[in-house]
C-alpha cells in the first residue's frame, strides 16, 4: 500500500524529478554527469521546453531490500593513527565474537577511532583523529581494512581521509555514542528502501540545484556603477530599477540623447559655469587658510631667529664658555698629580658618575661615596685604597661637587636648550607646496618669499656655531612681500563673502539639478550597449531561479517524514523499548521520541518520560549508559541485513546486573551478524565466554599490548582468559623452554625475572585449574552465576588429597610471587623443578577427569 500510493504521489511532482527518480530506481545512484543532465530538463521544464520522455514509474520499485553483508577481517599497516604501530594484523578471526582484550594504554581506543572514520561514522561521535601528539614526526595516516563483502575478500587502504563506502553498515559504539541521542537530536542509522530513496532523491535535488545555483554565479553583472555625482538623478533612479520585465521601448527611450540635448547641456553649464557658489566660497576660504599659515609661519621664524634672541643665545655660549673654563682652571688643581691624560673630561664625568652609582647601590649601600675607609677597595679595580688613593677619591668627589663645576654644567645646559627651540623651518618641495595651496603665482612674490626662507634658514646654522655678536650680522630684510600675500588673503576673503551671497539664490540649486539630470542622460546614452546587456542577463537569471525553485526538496522532506512515522519511528520506539527491557532497564523513565523531521531526515531524541530535566541532569553515569546501548542496539538491529557491530568497553560505568544483561545480549546478537568488543575488564571477556558457549559460539580472543615501537600489536592470549588445559600445554610447551635456553645460554642473572614471570603464570593457572578441574567450573571469579546442573555432582570426586596438593603448590608458587626479606631470599626453582611440576599437574588433570564421582583415590 506504502509502495502504491508514494509511486503515486511522485507522479504528481515536475515532470524532471520524475525523470530523476526513474534513473534513481535504474542506477541506484546519479554521477555528476547526470546531475548535469537532470540540472538542464529542470531548466528546460521551467523554460515550457521539456522534451518527450518518458516519466514514467515502474511498480513495485519499493518492494526491493537491501541484502548487503559485510563482515570485518583484519586491520593492518596502521601508521600516522595515535600511537598505534602494530607490525602484525590485527585479525578479528572467523567467530562471531570476536573479543580484543588489552590493558589501558594498548591501543584499544586507537583500533575504534580509526573504524569510526573509515566507515563513517556520525560526525557528531566520529571526533578528530591525531597522530602521535608526543612524536615530533608528522607521519602520513593510513591503514588497511580486510573484509568480507557477500563472502568475497575485499581490502580498503585508507589514506588520513574519506570512508570506505562498502563498510559504511559497520556501527561504532563507545563512550561518545551517549550523546547522540541522549544529549542531541539524530537520525537513525538505518532506513527502509523507500526512505533510502527519498534520501538520495533529495540528495539529487541539491546537487541539481547548486548546479543551477553555479550557473547563476557564472553570471556576474558587468554592468558600470553610476558616477556618484549623478546618483539621486531620474537617469540613475532608472538603472537602480531594471529588470527580467524591462522593455526595449524603455531602454531607447531613456538611452535617448540627441544633439538638441547636447546643446541644452552646454548652454546650462555656461549659466553656471561659477558653478556651486558654496563650494567655490570653500575654495577660496581654503586658499585664504594657506595664505595666512604663510605669513604666521615666517613671522615667527623671524622672531625666533631675531637679534635680540641670536644676542641672547651667543651671550649664553660665552658664558658657559667662561663657566667652562673656571671649571677647567678648578680640575687643574684637582688633577695635577693625575697619573693619566683626560681626567675631568666629560668621558671621566661619566666614569665617575657611574662608578657613584656601584657604590651607593651595590658596593657600599647606605656609605657615603666616596667609601674611603680602611678596609675599602677601589670600585673600579677592586684593589685596595693606599693613602694617596684614598686622598685622590676624596679629591675628585670635592671637584664634581665644586659649585663652579655644576655652574659650567648649567651654563652647557642653557644654551643647549637654546638652540633646541629654534624653530624647524621648511625647506624645498614643502615650501612649494605651501604656496601652491595658497594660489600665490606672483613670481616677484614667490622670489622674496625663498630669500627670506634662505637667510633665516643660514642664521640658524650660524648661530649655534658663532662666538661672537659682530659675526652675526643683521636681520634687516624685504618684507614687503608679507603685506602683498596679506592683501591675497584680504582679496580671497573678500571673494569668499561673495560666493556665499550667491549661493542663497533659488534657482541656482534648480540649475544644478537640471544639469546633474542632462550629464545623467548623457551616460545612459554612452552606457545603452552595457544596459541591454544586463537586462539580458537579468532575464536569464529570473530562467535560472525559477528553475532553481524547481529543486526545492520540502515537499518531499514532508513526504519522507510521513513515511518514516509508520516505517521508522514507531518500529523505533519498539525497538528502544524491547532493547531496555532485555537489558534490565526498563524501570528507568526513558521514552525515545521523534523531535522533528529536517531536509529528510527524521530526528529521535531520549526524554524523561513525566519529567522535563534533561537525561544528564538526572540518570546515573551507570544509567546513561545503559540507556544509549539500549538506543544503539535499537537503531542499528532495524536493518534487514547483517553488519558487524563494534563495542568499545560497553560495560564502562555499568553494575553487574547490568554487565551480565549487555554481554548476554551482544552474544544472543552474535548469532546472526560480527560482534567485536574492545575491553580491557576480564570480568567481561569472562561473561563473553560464559554467554557465547550458552549460544553454541566459540568466541575469538585477541590480545593487543603497547611495545616500545608503539600501542596495538597483536600478542597472545593471557593465559588468564584460556582454559586450563591449554594454558599449561603452553608453558610446557612455549615457557619452559625459553626458560631452559635463558638459563643455559646467559645464566641466573637473566633467567630469574623470567623465572619469576612463569611462576606468578603458574600460580594463575594453579586458580584457574582449581576453578575449572577441582571445583567442576560450578563457580568462578568474574561470574555471577552458580553453574550446577550436571556439575555439582562431580564435587564428590574431591579428596583430602587434592586439596593437599593443591595447598602445597599454591604455596609453594605464592612465595616466588610474594616479596621477600633479604635476609632469607627464596631460591628460585630451575626448569627441570618446574618441569616435573608442570608435567605432575597434567598427570592429575587427566587421572582427575578420568576418576568416578564415588572415588577417593589420592592424586
Amino acid at each position: 500500500m506504502v509502495s502504491s500510493t508514494t509511486t503515486e504521489w511522485l507522479t504528481q511532482r515536475p515532470r524532471w524529478l520524475q525523470v530523476t527518480a526513474k534513473r534513481l530506481f535504474e542506477a541506484g545512484d546519479l554521477n555528476d554527469a547526470a546531475i548535469s543532465e537532470m540540472a538542464v530538463l529542470c531548466q528546460q521544464e521551467a523554460d515550457n521546453k521539456f522534451p518527450d520522455i518518458d516519466c514514467s514509474i515502474p511498480a513495485g520499485v519499493f518492494d526491493a531490500h537491501d541484502s548487503e553483508e559485510i563482515r570485518l577481517c583484519s586491520i593492518s599497516d596502521v601508521a600516522g593513527v595515535n600511537t598505534l604501530a602494530s607490525r602484525n594484523p590485527l585479525d578479528f578471526g572467523k567467530s562471531n565474537v570476536a573479543v580484543v582484550y588489552g590493558r589501558n594504554g594498548s591501543g584499544k581506543s586507537g583500533y575504534v577511532r580509526l573504524l569510526k572514520h573509515v566507515c563513517g561514522a556520525r560526525e557528531r561521535i566520529r571526533g578528530q583523529l591525531h597522530n602521535d601528539v608526543f612524536s615530533p614526526e608528522d607521519i602520513a595516516q593510513k591503514a588497511k581494512i580486510s573484509f568480507l563483502k557477500r563472502g568475497t575478500h575485499a581490502e580498503y587502504e585508507w589514506a588520513g581521509s574519506g570512508v570506505c563506502d562498502d563498510l559504511c553498515s559497520v556501527d561504532v559504539f563507545d563512550a561518545s555514542f551517549g550523546r547522540v541521542f541522549m544529549e542531541h537530536e539524530d537520525e537513525v542509522s538505518y532506513e527502509p528502501p523507500i526512505l533510502s530513496f527519498f534520501s538520495r532523491l533529495i540528495n539529487v535535488c541539491e546537487k541539481v540545484a547548486a548546479k543551477l545555483q553555479a550557473n547563476i554565479d557564472a553570471l556576474p553583472s558587468r554592468m558600470p556603477e553610476v558616477p556618484i555625482n549623478l546618483l539621486g538623478t531620474t537617469g540613475a533612479d532608472w538603472v537602480k530599477k531594471l529588470s527580467a520585465k524591462t522593455t526595449a521601448d524603455d531602454l531607447n527611450f531613456h538611452c535617448a540623447f540627441s544633439s538638441e540635448n547636447e546643446t541644452e547641456l552646454a548652454e546650462m553649464q555656461k549659466r553656471i559655469s561659477e558653478t556651486s557658489p558654496a563650494d567655490k566660497a570653500r575654495q577660496f576660504r581654503t586658499k585664504k587658510r594657506h595664505a595666512d599659515g604663510i605669513v604666521e609661519n615666517v613671522q615667527g621664524w623671524l622672531s625666533n631667529l631675531s637679534d635680540e634672541n641670536c644676542k641672547r643665545i651667543i651671550a649664553a655660549k660665552t658664558k658657559a664658555t667662561l663657566k667652562k673654563s673656571a671649571a677647567e682652571a678648578a680640575a687643574k688643581d684637582v688633577f695635577s698629580g693625575a697619573k693619566l691624560d683626560g681626567v675631568g673630561s666629560d668621558v671621566w664625568k661619566e666614569l665617575w658618575s657611574a662608578a657613584r652609582q656601584y657604590s651607593e647601590e651595590v658596593a657600599y649601600t647606605g656609605q657615603e661615596f666616596p667609601h674611603v675607609q680602611d678596609d675599602s677597595v677601589c670600585v673600579l679595580c677592586h684593589q685596595p685604597l693606599s693613602e694617596e688613593a684614598k686622598q685622590r677619591f676624596t679629591d675628585f668627589e670635592l671637584y664634581i661637587k665644586d659649585k663652579t663645576q655644576q655652574q659650567a654644567t648649567e651654563a652647557a645646559r642653557e644654551v643647549e636648550q637654546a638652540i633646541d627651540a629654534l624653530p624647524e623651518i621648511h625647506s624645498g618641495h614643502a615650501l612649494k607646496t605651501k604656496i601652491d595651496a595658497a594660489g600665490i603665482e606672483n613670481q616677484g612674490i614667490i622670489k622674496a618669499f625663498n630669500v627670506t626662507v634662505s637667510f633665516l634658514q643660514d642664521r640658524k646654522a650660524k648661530v649655534s656655531s658663532l662666538d661672537s655678536e659682530d659675526a652675526l650680522g643683521t636681520a634687516s630684510q624685504s618684507l614687503e612681500w608679507i603685506e602683498e600675500i596679506r592683501k591675497i588673503s584680504q582679496r580671497y576673503e573678500d571673494s569668499a563673502k561673495e560666493y556665499e551671497e550667491d549661493a542663497k539664490q533659488d534657482n541656482h540649486i534648480a540649475l544644478q539639478t537640471n544639469l546633474k539630470n542632462l550629464q545623467a542622460n548623457k551616460w545612459l546614452a554612452e552606457q545603452q550597449t552595457a544596459i541591454q546587456e544586463e537586462v539580458n542577463r537579468l532575464k536569464s537569471l529570473e530562467r535560472i531561479e525559477k528553475a532553481r525553485k524547481a529543486t526545492n526538496s520540502s515537499a518531499l522532506s514532508k513526504k519522507k517524514g510521513e513515511l518514516a512515522e509508520t516505517l521508522i519511528t514507531n518500529d523505533f520506539v519498539q525497538r528502544f523499548n524491547n532493547e531496555l527491557e532485555v537489558l534490565g532497564a526498563s524501570r528507568l523513565r526513558v521514552k525515545l521520541v521523534k523531535s522533528r523531521t529536517s531536509r529528510g531526515k527524521v530526528l529521535h531524541t531520549l526524554q524523561l518520560d513525566g519529567a522535563g530535566h534533561k537525561l544528564n541532569e538526572v540518570l546515573s553515569e551507570g544509567e546513561k549508559r545503559i540507556v544509549s546501548i539500549a538506543a544503539f542496539l535499537a537503531d542499528v538491529t532495524g536493518r534487514a541485513y547483517s553488519a558487524p557491530f563494534v563495542f568499545d568497553d560497553p560495560i564502562s560505568s555499568l553494575d553487574q546486573d547490568y554487565e551480565e544483561a549487555v554481554a548476554q545480549r551482544l552474544c544472543n546478537i552474535a548469532s546472526e551478524r560480527q560482534v567485536i568488543i574492545f575491553t580491557h575488564r576480564l570480568s567481561l571477556l569472562g561473561m563473553v565466554q560464559d554467554y557465547a558457549k550458552k549460544a553454541k559460539i566459540e568466541p575469538e580472543i585477541i590480545s593487543i599490548k603497547k611495545e616500545f615501537w608503539g600501542t596495538g600489536e597483536p600478542g597472545d592470549t593471557p593465559l588468564s582468559a584460556k582454559k586450563p588445559d591449554k594454558a599449561l600445554n603452553q608453558l610446557i610447551n612455549d615457557w619452559l623452554p625459553k626458560a631452559r635456553k635463558l638459563l643455559n645460554e646467559c645464566g641466573h642473572e637473566d633467567y630469574e625475572p623470567y623465572a619469576i614471570a612463569l611462576c606468578s603464570e603458574f600460580r594463575t593457572l594453579l586458580e584457574r585449574m582449581i576453578e575449572w578441574e577441582l571445583l567442576a567450573d560450578v563457580v568462578q571469579r568474574y561470574r555471577r552465576a552458580i553453574n550446577t546442573m550436571g556439575k555439582i555432582d562431580k564435587l564428590a570426586k574431591i579428596s583430602e588429597a587434592d586439596c593437599k596438593y593443591f595447598d602445597s603448590l599454591m604455596t609453594k608458587y605464592s612465595r616466588y610471587v610474594h616479596s621477600q626479606p633479604p635476609e632469607a631470599p627464596v631460591r628460585l626453582p630451575e626448569p627441570d623443578e618446574l618441569e616435573e611440576d608442570f608435567a605432575a599437574l597434567k598427570d592429575w588433570q587427566g587421572k582427575f577427569r578420568k576418576r568416578s564421582n564415588d572415588s577417593s583415590t589420592d592424586c
